[in-house]
């Protein structure tokens, strides 16, 4: 086994997944520095709930130590591990619907509790730092999007990534992509609570090429 500098300098993030087929920890270790930051903002905006989306973080780290030897090289590393992160932030939406109609049906929560709570965990005033009103609009309307919306919009603007990488993470064609994304995008402008003067789609321009810190509890929306 190699030293912890010498995996973060050297070595490729396939030849890590290589060492942890063979049960190397520090190789696991050295992944999850170099890619936790993009995973858990995927995950944050998916689930819009901090603790959530470290829990979540944990369970994807899992996953590509159970599934080292599944990956097969037909795809960037990146795309095998944010298809693996997009799986499990559906499972915790899933997870959390199933409680929600749980706690509905025996009564210990009401449905104007649950969309209270829905509107909060979108923007926290707690949680995140907002720079303008415009960004604070546009955390609020993708917390309200669908999941699958959601999604598009975050890989594609936030995590800069191209058709052809969400397509692989998705499953969905390019050119069907593109039309999903184009929608996604005008009920995105539609949710929030202004006219849009041009400022949501500028605002998700810019968030394409910039790297967005959500740690340390703070979340940086540009």
């Amino acid at each position: 086994m190699g030293s912890a500098a010498e995996y973060d300098f050297s070595i490729s993030n396939e030849m890590l997944l290589e060492l942890c087929k063979r049960q190397d920890q520090e190789a696991l270790r050295v992944l999850f520095r170099r890619h936790e930051k993009p995973v858990y903002n995927l995950l944050y905006r998916m689930l819009s709930n901090h603790e959530d989306a470290e829990e979540a973080l944990a369970d994807v780290f899992v996953k590509v130590w159970r599934a080292a030897g599944s990956f097969k090289g037909d795809s960037k590393f990146t795309t095998w591990l944010f298809k693996i992160a997009t799986n499990t932030a559906r499972d915790f939406l899933r997870s959390r619907m199933i409680r929600r109609e749980i706690s509905l049906e025996d009564g210990s929560i009401s449905e104007g509790q649950m969309a209270r709570s829905a509107a909060a965990r979108a923007v926290d005033p707690e949680d995140c730092v907002v720079k303008d009103d415009e960004v604070a609009r546009i955390a609020a309307a993708l917390g309200a999007l669908s999941e699958d919306d959601r999604l598009l919009i975050t890989l594609y603007h936030f995590q800069g990534m191209d058709y052809q990488e969400i397509s692989e993470i998705t499953g969905v064609p390019v050119n069907n992509l593109k039309v999903k994304l184009f929608r996604a995008r005008q009920r995105l402008k539609k949710l929030c609570a202004e006219p849009d003067e041009g400022g949501v789609e500028d605002e998700l321009r810019g968030s394409a090429s910039e790297s967005s810190g959500l740690r340390n509890g703070a979340c940086e929306w540009s």
